[in-house]
């Protein structure tokens, strides 16, 4: 007898086989289907929610520059109701902490940088809202707040800017000491910082001969 199966025989362990698996694999056919066609779906769905709500952060943006700020807090709250979890809502929420802030109405910025914290999935724009909150904190003589807010670091390639504004906290508790040592971490940590944080090097610059308060 030959070692090798009869087309015959060939055909007939092939029908035996899908007899056996034939269910098992088509429901798995089956499944990677509708998982890759519920994929598909899902990042159409949120490809059309991100221009919906890209359109609408463009008309923000016309609006502010128009000066119409009772629209521009209506578009603000819809994108952040109806598109929570795109970066534009959130850069709208810092918009509104920003201008809350030059109206010195800090409860409602702080209210703004903290919704941004808890919803974003971005980790440098939620370390954008705790730097802010933390400068909030700061501006409103609370600089125990903003170093308590600044434990958490949530992107590390904004740790330079996180010490710059711990050693406002500490220079606003008079304690010049940590504020050089912060200040001098800041100086280490930015790139380029003579040419992109002047200000920074001035703040060392003027603690670098003072002692301890």
């Amino acid at each position: 007898m030959t070692d090798y199966l009869t087309e015959q025989e060939q055909i007939q362990q092939l029908k035996n086989w899908i007899k056996q698996y034939g269910l098992s694999l088509l429901l798995g056919i089956l499944a990677a289907l509708a998982i890759t066609s519920g994929w598909h779906y899902w990042e159409r769905q949120q490809n059309k929610m991100l221009m919906r709500a890209s359109h609408l952060y463009d008309k923000l943006i016309t609006l502010r520059s128009q000066n119409n700020l009772k629209e521009v807090v209506i578009l603000s709250q819809k994108l952040k109701n109806h598109y929570t979890r795109t970066p534009y809502a959130q850069m709208a929420a810092l918009m509104l902490a920003w201008d809350a802030t030059q109206r010195k109405a800090y409860h409602e910025a702080e209210e703004q940088c903290r919704w941004v914290m808890d919803h974003s999935k971005e980790r440098s724009i939620r370390q954008v809202a705790r730097l802010r909150l933390a400068r909030i904190q700061i501006a409103q003589q609370q600089p125990e707040e903003a170093l308590k807010s600044l434990t958490t670091v949530d992107d590390n390639t904004f740790i330079g800017l996180v010490d710059e504004v711990r050693g406002d906290a500490y220079l606003a508790q008079h304690n010049i000491n940590a504020a050089r040592h912060a200040y001098q971490l800041a100086l280490a940590e930015i790139p380029n910082v003579e040419s992109t944080q002047p200000i920074l090097q001035m703040k060392y610059d003027n603690l670098a001969t003072r002692g301890a308060v």
